[in-house]
């Protein structure tokens, strides 16, 4: 190892936290350990998805082409869960299933 190296490495060594291990408390021959899962708060939602559902597919890139070309040609601004909606909707008319009112 070259000087400039053996000196970078050993300034490392020094400026490195050495972690402290601790031994659990021993009752009788075993130690005690907790496996108590931790206890996860809840994911905060949106207000503007309460009340909604996440639908996921995992699709060839040309629907996600095909989407977004439908999107520019629309004259008004369109968001990518409306034309879902309506899409599916389509579908469900197609197979005779109650459409769903979508705001």
């Amino acid at each position: 190892m070259s000087k400039k190296m053996q000196s970078l490495q050993q300034a490392l060594n020094n400026s490195a936290v050495k972690p402290t291990r601790t031994k659990p408390e021993l009752q009788g021959e075993a130690a005690v350990v907790s496996i108590a899962p931790k206890k996860l708060a809840a994911p905060r939602k949106s207000p503007s998805r309460e009340g909604k559902e996440n639908i996921s597919a995992w699709l060839h890139p040309d629907f996600k082409k095909g989407l977004r070309l439908t999107q520019l040609r629309k004259e008004e601004k369109t968001y990518l869960d409306d034309l879902l909606a309506e899409a599916l909707n389509d579908l469900f008319r197609k197979y005779d299933v109650p459409t769903v009112a979508h705001e």
